[in-house]
């Protein structure tokens, strides 16, 4: 447990690190380009970080699972990816005039080119930090990730005051991934095969199928609206959907991708040990869950001071789509690492099945209540959020026997939580009203007071999560 505890810290402080740098970054970007050209640039991005989910075909994920790896399977996993990757990257640069066509939109030809460049590096980031992230070795992750980071918000910064526009999103985002190739170059595992081969590619591709295909439809979710909006709409109106969509996917985002990484291992761990893997997923999802979702409930009533706050006057309109995928973010949030556990299970193409009919579902409703408006469209992702919660428990319960009433259970303090912490906000922001007090303050009273309710919640219930925040709070006093 020390070894997890470890590596969760290490990928908490990466992601976390890279989250609110990304965040100032958001900040600044939203205040010096407008919501079309934001929306213009979410139109091609959408399309291409969709695709790129088939870039690695599931080689990274096969490394980490992998009882005993060797270095013919890895130089196999690099063959995999580089045929992969690069006829992908290839695919994207042909294919970019015609995507430009069909959204009417001419900018978007560039933005594909330039992206595309990622796509011919993939292979030689993506296997390294897979068999770093194997090793639980997440404090040489951090530094790769810092650097990549730093490097992305620097250069497209400048590269919008240089009058790029949107083309600095693009420019920012490529020359960041050669700076983490050059980065991880260094901090490599030493022993590690760089020739890739093409032997053996039959195994890695049949795993590989499943997630990358699960992984395209689980990112679809998210960038559908793009992608909808973008050619039945407007770019403005992707670019505030896109905002509020975003203000959540940060909440939930920053405070999930700190765990995420370490989950795949952990289980893979408990499954090669002999340990309960089910009991272990519901602990993880009861924990997840005890900090994500009363956050989220905060953020659903507070999101129109917050994107203020934020991101400016401009973005105001995207508030109450906000407060409204917050829901489905909570709805997802319980089975968040359900991916994890069909994978470490071997029911991969289970998976495949339940990402596609959530994706069908969340498609039909964007497009069939864009006619009703964006609030309709953000109240439809709630409902679709809902559907597949419901859809995911039935797939557990059916195929790896782990129990609806044993989730409930486990999840009930999580529930009360939620509804107290969201109450609570929304007391202390009608309040604030009240007397006359603008947005932004009771968004600040409210970020002081919430914390203190939360621990006092998970202390007084001995929730999951207590003994890990006790060692956090005597780290700092440590310090």
């Amino acid at each position: 447990m020390g070894s997890i505890r470890k590596a969760v810290l290490y990928s908490s402080v990466t992601r976390y690190s890279m989250r609110f740098m990304g965040l100032a970054s958001a900040m600044i970007i939203a205040r010096l380009l407008t919501p079309e050209e934001i929306g213009t640039f979410a139109i091609a991005s959408a399309i291409v970080m969709v695709m790129s989910e088939f870039r690695l075909l599931g080689a990274g994920s096969y490394l980490v699972r992998e009882q005993e790896l060797t270095d013919e399977k890895i130089r196999s996993a690099t063959g995999l990816t580089v045929l992969i990757s690069w006829g992908m990257g290839v695919l994207i640069w042909a294919m970019a005039p015609w995507v430009a066509g069909f959204y009417e939109l001419e900018p978007i030809k560039v933005i594909f080119r330039i992206l595309s460049v990622s796509f011919f590096l993939a292979p030689f980031i993506s296997i390294p930090s897979s068999i770093l992230m194997r090793e639980f070795r997440f404090r040489e992750l951090f530094i790769v990730n810092l650097y990549t980071t730093l490097a992305n918000i620097l250069l497209t910064i400048s590269l919008i005051l240089a009058g790029f526009s949107f083309y600095a999103l693009a420019w920012g985002y490529s020359l960041a991934v050669l700076v983490e190739l050059m980065v991880l170059l260094y901090y490599r595992p030493r022993s590690m095969p760089w020739t890739p081969a093409f032997r053996g590619l039959r195994e890695i591709a049949r795993f590989g199928i499943y997630t990358s295909v699960a992984s395209f439809l689980k990112k679809g979710v998210v960038t559908a609206p793009d992608m909808i909006i973008g050619k039945v709409g407007t770019a403005a109106q992707v670019g505030l959907f896109s905002r509020g969509l975003g203000f959540i996917e940060f909440v939930s985002q920053t405070l999930l991708t700190g765990v995420k990484p370490v989950v795949l291992p952990y289980l893979s761990d408990v499954k090669r040990s002999g340990g309960n893997i089910n009991e272990a997923y519901i602990r993880a999802s009861v924990m997840l869950g005890g900090l994500l979702s009363p956050v989220l409930a905060v953020a659903s009533v507070v999101s129109l001071p917050a994107i203020y706050l934020f991101f400016g006057h401009q973005w105001i309109e995207a508030a109450s789509f906000a407060s409204w995928i917050a829901f489905w973010a909570m709805f997802r949030a319980v089975h968040w690492f359900s991916s994890d556990l069909l994978v470490a299970r071997g029911f991969e193409h289970i998976l495949v099945l339940k990402e596609a009919v959530s994706f069908f579902v969340h498609f039909i409703v964007i497009l069939y209540l864009y006619r009703f408006g964006l609030d309709a469209v953000a109240i439809g992702f709630a409902v679709a959020g809902f559907g597949d919660l419901v859809l995911t428990t039935l797939i557990l319960w059916k195929f790896l026997n782990l129990s609806p009433m044993r989730l409930v259970t486990a999840w009930r303090l999580n529930f009360i939580f939620t509804l107290v912490c969201g109450s609570g906000a929304w007391l202390i922001y009608y309040i604030s009203e009240s007397y006359g007090l603008a947005p932004v303050h009771a968004l600040l009273f409210i970020a002081v007071v919430m914390p203190f309710l939360w621990v006092s919640l998970i202390a007084s219930f001995n929730h999951e999560l207590w003994p890990e925040v006790k060692n956090l709070i005597a780290v700092v006093r440590r310090k």
